[in-house]
C-alpha cells in the first residue's frame, strides 16, 4: 500500500470557451465553477518496475483449489537481467493470511515447495545477480464453506527496503462446490467446480482462455492439471489432463473417471474397477488373454468392426524387409505350399519338421529350396499368411514377400459387417454387469447416453488402407506429431454409435459402449513413445484404445494404440496380442442429476435422474 497527494493548478487567467463567447471568467464565476480531471491509478503496480509483483487480473483455479503468483526480482530496470552483483541481495518473501481455516502449499521456480499444507510461508534468496523468482501459491481449505480473508505479501530487500502488498480474497467451498452453490446438472457441476464460478458461461470461457495444454510434453512434465477446452465432433469438449484428483464417479456398483464433458453435454467416463483406489488388474476387465481382434495378417483387423471382402486367390505382396520374427524361435521350412480358400490358410509341402532351425540365418534351407515358411511355425504347417523368402539379412529379419488372402478395397474393410472381439466382449459385459444393476430405484442403462459416439478413425496417412504393403493410419502422423484431435473424419464409417439412437453415428453397435481413443489418452497426459505415472489413467496395466495405429507388413501385423504401463514406452499392441486389456467407456446423459460427492476418490460424484 501507498498513500499520495494530488495537487491541482489552474491558471485564473485563461481564457475559457463557452457556448455564447469567448470571456474572461470573473471572480464570482470562478468561485461557483467545477472542473473534472481524469486521474489513472495504477493499483496493480503493473507498469511500475516494483521489486514484489502480484498477479491480480487473475485468481486462478486448479484441481478445484484457489492459487495466485507472486514474483519478486531485485532491479528495476528490465535491461540489467543477469547482471552479476559485488554483493548478494538477500530477499526475504514472507506470506500471512487471516483466515485459520486456511492454509498454503506453494513451488517456486528455484526448485522450492511444500507439498505439506502451512499456516505461513517465509522463504529467503540469496540473488548474486539480478533476477527474478516466481512463486505459485496455492491456497487449501478445511471446510466446504465460502472464506473471505486477507492475504499478506511482503518482500524484505537487504533488511532496509520493505514492500507489502495485501490481497483479499473471496474463496468459494471448494470440495462440494456444486452442494454448496446449487448446482445440480451434473456437467454444469464439473464446470464450476474447476473455476469455482457461479455462472457457468463464465466457468466455459476461463476453461478456454487457459489456452491448448503443451501437448509435446507429458502432462507429468509440465505439471499441467484439470480441465481444458477443444472441440469434437458435436462442438466444444471439455477434457480433464493430469493428476486430477476430483473427477471419479460411482455408478452402477462401479468406480469410474471422468475423461471429459462431450460437445453434446454427455459425460465420458471409463471404468476404474469396482471398489475405489484400484490399479492394474483391477481397473480393467479383461486383464490377459483377451486380444482386440483374432486374426491380424490383414488391416482389415484394425477394425472396431469391419468387413472380410477378400481375394479369392492369395495375393502377393511387394518386397519387405521382414523383421517379425524371432531369434531363438523354431520355425519349419517347406519347398511348396497348398492354399485352402474356404479357410483362407496356407499349408507347407515338402516341409522339414524337425524343429531344430533355431536361427534363421544359420538354418540354411533357402539354398536346399526351402523357400517358404510360417511366420508362427506349427507342426502341422499351417498358417493364415505365408512368408516367402528371398534372402536373409541376419538372425532376426530376412528379404521376403507375403502371402494370404487380403482385402481387395479400403472401402471392403470398413464394412462393418464383423464385430471385433473387443467389442463383442465389452458389449457382453454390458449387457452383464451393466443392464443388471439399478441406480436409486432405477435401472442404470437409463443415466446411459444411447446417442453416444466412439471413434475409429481409419482414415489414412500413407498407404492403401487394405494391402499387405503396409498402411499408416492418420492417428499416428498426428500423434507422432503431438496434434491430437477429437474430431472423427469418416461420420459414415468410423463413427460408432448404437442402433435405434439419433443424431451423428453409424448405428452399428448393439450396446453403446467403446474404448478410448489415443488422442483422448494424449490429452489426458501420456505422449506417444513416453510413459507418464502421475496422469489420472495411468493404472499400471497396458489396455487397448480403438485407435488404428498402422498395419505394419514387417511384422505381418494389424495394430491399434494401447495405453501404456509404466515399463511399456511402445504405443501400439497387434490387435491379436493378448497382453493388454480392455478398460470400458460409457456415457452419461447430459441430463443426468448430482446427487452427492465431491469427485475425490474417497467421495465420488453419485447421479441421479430427474423425477
Amino acid at each position: 500500500t501507498k498513500d499520495y497527494s494530488l495537487r491541482l493548478w489552474v491558471d485564473e487567467s485563461v481564457i475559457i470557451s463557452n457556448t455564447d463567447a469567448n470571456k474572461d471568467y470573473t471572480q464570482d464565476i470562478w468561485n461557483n465553477s467545477y472542473a473534472s480531471y481524469k486521474v489513472k491509478v495504477d493499483g496493480n503496480l503493473n507498469e511500475m518496475n516494483v521489486p514484489l509483483e502480484v498477479d491480480y487480473q487473475n485468481t486462478y483455479y486448479e484441481n478445484g483449489k484457489t492459487y495466485f503468483n507472486v514474483e519478486i526480482s531485485n532491479y528495476l530496470n528490465p535491461s540489467v537481467e543477469g547482471i552479476s552483483l559485488a554483493s548478494a541481495d538477500i530477499m526475504k518473501l514472507d506470506i500471512t493470511k487471516t483466515n485459520d481455516n486456511i492454509s498454503f502449499t506453494y513451488s517456486d521456480s528455484e526448485d522450492n515447495s511444500s507439498d505439506n499444507e502451512v499456516q505461513s510461508i517465509s522463504q529467503t534468496y540469496s540473488f548474486n545477480e539480478n533476477k527474478k523468482i516466481t512463486m505459485k501459491v496455492i491456497i487449501n481449505s478445511n471446510t466446504d464453506v465460502d472464506l473471505k480473508t486477507d492475504i499478506s505479501i511482503k518482500l524484505t530487500k537487504n533488511e532496509n527496503e520493505t514492500y507489502e502488498i495485501l490481497k483479499y480474497m473471496h474463496i468459494r467451498g471448494p470440495k462440494n462446490y456444486c452442494k454448496n452453490n446449487g448446482f445440480t446438472n451434473f456437467a454444469d457441476c464439473l464446470l464450476v467446480s474447476e473455476q469455482l464460478s457461479n455462472n457457468v458461461e463464465e466457468a466455459r470461457k476461463a476453461i478456454g482462455d487457459k489456452g491448448e495444454p503443451d501437448l509435446t510434453k507429458t502432462s507429468e512434465a509440465t505439471g499441467e492439471i484439470g480441465l481444458y477446452k477443444t472441440i469434437d465432433n458435436d462442438g466444444d469438449t471439455y477434457y480433464y489432463r493430469g493428476a486430477v484428483e476430483n473427477n471419479n464417479v460411482k455408478f452402477a456398483g462401479f468406480y469410474w473417471k471422468i475423461i471429459r464433458v462431450n460437445g453434446d453435454g454427455s459425460i465420458r467416463l471409463i471404468y476404474n474397477g469396482n471398489h475405489a483406489n484400484a490399479t492394474s488388474s483391477g481397473i480393467v476387465i479383461k486383464n490377459s488373454g483377451i486380444v482386440y481382434n483374432k486374426l491380424s495378417y490383414d488391416p482389415t483387423y484394425v477394425g472396431y468392426m469391419y468387413g472380410e471382402n477378400f481375394s479369392e486367390t492369395p495375393v502377393k505382396s511387394k518386397e519387405i524387409n521382414f523383421v517379425g520374427i524371432g531369434e531363438k524361435t523354431k520355425y519349419y521350412f517347406g519347398k511348396g505350399y497348398t492354399s485352402d480358400a474356404s479357410s483362407r490358410t496356407f499349408t507347407l509341402t515338402g516341409a522339414d519338421y524337425s524343429g531344430t532351425f533355431t536361427e534363421w540365418n544359420t538354418a540354411n534351407k533357402l539354398a536346399e529350396g526351402y523357400k517358404y515358411t510360417c511366420k508362427l511355425g506349427s507342426e502341422t504347417g499351417n498358417c493364415q499368411f505365408l512368408i516367402e523368402i528371398k534372402s536373409f539379412n541376419n538372425a532376426t529379419s530376412l528379404q521376403a514377400y507375403l502371402w494370404a488372402y487380403s482385402s481387395t478395397s479400403y472401402e471392403g474393410t470398413r464394412e462393418n459387417t464383423i464385430s471385433s472381439n473387443a467389442k463383442l466382449e465389452l458389449e457382453s459385459w454390458y449387457t452383464n454387469m451393466l443392464e443388471t444393476q439399478t441406480e436409486l430405484g432405477k435401472n442404470a442403462t437409463n443415466y446411459i447416453n444411447t446417442g453416444a459416439t466412439f471413434c475409429n478413425d481409419r482414415s489414412l496417412s500413407s498407404g492403401d488402407g487394405f494391402s499387405l504393403n503396409g498402411t499408416n493410419y492418420a492417428s499416428n502422423e498426428r500423434l507422432l506429431n503431438h496434434e491430437p484431435s477429437l474430431i472423427c473424419q469418416d461420420i459414415e464409417h468410423d463413427l460408432f454409435s448404437a442402433k435405434g439412437s439419433t443424431g451423428k453415428g453409424n448405428k452399428k453397435l448393439e450396446k453403446p459402449i467403446g474404448l478410448i481413443t489415443a488422442d483422448e489418452d494424449m490429452y489426458a497426459g501420456n505422449l506417444y513413445m513416453a510413459s507418464n505415472k502421475t496422469y489420472y489413467l495411468q493404472g499400471n496395466v497396458p489396455n487397448f484404445t480403438m485407435t488404428p495405429y498402422s498395419y505394419l507388413s514387417s511384422y505381418g501385423i494389424s495394430a491399434v494404440f494401447r495405453v501404456n504401463d509404466l515399463n511399456t514406452r511402445s504405443p501400439w499392441a497387434g490387435v491379436d496380442d493378448g497382453s493388454p486389456a480392455l478398460r470400458p467407456v460409457i456415457n452419461l446423459k447430459k441430463e443426468v442429476l448430482l446427487s452427492g460427492g465431491n469427485g475425490t476418490m474417497d467421495d465420488p460424484y453419485t447421479v441421479k435422474l430427474a423425477s
